[in-house]
């Protein structure tokens, strides 16, 4: 994985609060732009933070394979190969939170039994403070939509997260603090899940 230097990303793409783009832009092209406006309800100072806690992909979340509904598992089977390559971030203290703005890029590869269409790639963001006993300070799920042209073996894409925000950790907890990102088509299945009913009491 390669994180893109800060000076890199001093400024993310303007628009709402999440955006993805599938094409061959670089990272750093993505994430460059104008900065979203400042959020008139938010109190207290803002400035860039020379130092943000560094991004990992999530241990066996950096692929994610999709095969046709078959029993047959071999690998004639498999229609998309999606894997993530580079991510980038920035730091800032905004009213005594730590808002972070995170994005990274990946690839779409065709296997034996794709074809053209589209997908809902689900992607899980979190913010986890490490050590003995690790604690999850935020999570996000992001469904990034990605369109497969007639003809195309491979395509890239980008997604920018940028309402990630947390309490400013204090003194070396920060160092403690790890940005992770990865795939998470369980967490998105259970998502989709109706709340079970409540039983009627008579």
């Amino acid at each position: 994985m390669r994180i893109a230097p800060f000076a890199a990303i001093a400024l993310l793409a303007a628009g709402c609060s999440s955006s993805g783009v599938s094409n061959e832009a670089s990272l750093s092209q993505a994430m460059a732009g104008t900065a979203p406006a400042a959020n008139p309800d938010t109190t207290g100072s803002t400035g860039n933070l020379e130092r943000c806690p560094n991004v990992e992909l999530r241990q066996g979340a950096g692929t994610y394979a999709i095969n046709t509904p078959s029993r047959d598992p071999s690998a004639m089977q498999l229609r998309y190969q999606i894997s993530i390559g580079q991510t980038a971030r920035e730091c800032k203290n905004v009213g005594g939170n730590l808002v972070m703005r995170v994005g990274l890029q990946g690839r779409v590869v065709l296997g034996p039994a794709g074809g053209p269409g589209n997908l809902d790639i689900p992607i899980r963001y979190a913010v986890v403070e490490e050590g003995m006993q690790p604690k999850t300070i935020f999570t996000k799920m992001e469904r990034v939509p990605v369109s497969i042209g007639e003809g195309q073996p491979h395509v890239a894409f980008t997604h920018i997260e940028e309402e990630i925000s947390v309490p400013m950790p204090a003194g070396a907890a920060f160092d403690n603090y790890i940005i992770y990102v990865g795939f998470d088509p369980i967490g998105a299945s259970q998502e989709k899940k109706p709340a079970p009913r409540r039983a009627r009491q008579s």
